[in-house]
């Protein structure tokens, strides 16, 4: 796990130092609020942290592409007045990278959306009691995956920001081919992550 942060960590720094000129850069760090649609339970009840570096630039004045690379924790928890012995919570950690547009609507207020590729470093499932093993003939995780979102930047200064953003699967996390179902085109072993992100950032 280190050996990926630490990879993914120096490419995002070669890419600032190299194109110092045109690109800027930054630290992100905060936390998720998860759940994993597909597995029988609902509700942002797990929080994880998420944080990282990240790389941008402004193209004219209303438009900035931005990249970043972060550590997420992620996953699905019981609700606290679920008595359910038979639920599977999930926890995943992950290496996101992130890349949006971002539309500048005003200097402190800004919209994005983009796509997330990420690879799967560690999963478990554990009993709402915290027993941890594995479900008879439960699929296996996939090692990567890809994330859509959107989501608002607001700036309290020129270099601290707050952004929210709403993450959804594009596909299974589980493994599984697609079938016919019902006339419709959908996949085994369906999961997805659901998430909200809530993430403080600094601009060098």
């Amino acid at each position: 796990m280190k050996k990926y942060i630490v990879i993914f960590a120096f490419l995002i720094l070669s890419s600032y130092f190299v194109f110092s000129q045109e690109f800027k850069a930054g630290l992100l760090g905060g936390v998720l609020a998860t759940q994993v649609d597909g597995d029988r339970m609902s509700g942002f009840y797990k929080a994880g942290f998420s944080g990282g570096l990240f790389v941008y630039r402004d193209i004219g004045k209303l438009s900035r592409y931005q990249a970043e690379i972060l550590y997420s924790m992620k996953g699905s928890k019981t609700s606290p007045k679920s008595t359910d012995p038979n639920l599977w919570q999930v926890s995943t950690t992950n290496i996101d990278i992130s890349l949006n547009y971002i539309y500048k609507l005003f200097e402190t207020l800004h919209f994005r959306i983009g796509l997330t590729p990420n690879v799967l470093l560690t999963s478990k499932e554990y009993t709402p009691t915290g027993i941890e093993q594995i479900p008879n003939e439960a699929p296996a995780f996939r090692r990567f995956g890809v994330i859509g979102q959107a989501g608002m930047t607001y700036f309290f200064s020129e270099k601290f920001s707050l952004t929210w953003t709403y993450n959804y699967s594009l596909y299974s996390i589980r493994s599984g081919d697609a079938e016919i179902y019902d006339i419709s085109l959908k996949e085994q072993n369906n999961q997805r992550h659901n998430y909200m992100a809530f993430i403080f950032g600094y601009r060098f």
